[in-house]
């Protein structure tokens, strides 16, 4: 539980796979200047080991304004590793991350963010977001937060 120690270089060096969420996707396409923007664009530069997975491949996808941008958002999300969902065992996970939260009084929003969680979990990587809803799930399961810097 928590979030993984180290900057880009320590996360480089590690060779360690990060899982982008959307969330922090959108704060990078947007320029927020957001710790988390900070964050991707240094990963992208430093070429580090970014990886996705179905649920957030869509979501970024049905962000796009046009067929232009839709191919840009393609090359970035599926320049990534893929980390599969491995069927109906990771939904009923995600569902039991779901009432874990609910019965500790913590209500996550949105379900899919439970998928992305177990994906997380279950590769034993570090998720970048900008999404409250992973700060209530790891404070409940083994999701481990990559550190932002901030």
């Amino acid at each position: 539980m928590g979030r993984r120690p180290g900057g880009v270089a320590a996360i480089a060096a590690r060779g360690e796979l990060i899982l982008v969420d959307s969330s922090a996707w959108v704060e990078f396409l947007r320029g927020t200047g957001s710790p988390v923007n900070v964050q991707v664009r240094r990963l992208l530069e430093s070429q580090a080991l970014l990886a996705t997975t179905e649920p957030i491949v869509m979501e970024v996808l049905a962000g796009a304004r046009d067929d232009g941008h839709l191919r840009m958002l393609r090359r970035l999300v599926l320049g990534c590793r893929m980390i599969p969902l491995r069927g109906l065992s990771d939904y009923e996970e995600a569902a039991a991350v779901y009432r874990t939260c609910r019965r500790a009084g913590l209500t996550v929003r949105r379900l899919v963010d439970c998928l992305i969680a177990t994906v997380a979990i279950n590769a034993d990587v570090s998720l970048l977001h900008a999404d409250s809803d992973f700060d209530l799930i790891a404070q409940r399961t083994a999701l481990r937060l990559a550190d932002t810097g901030a």
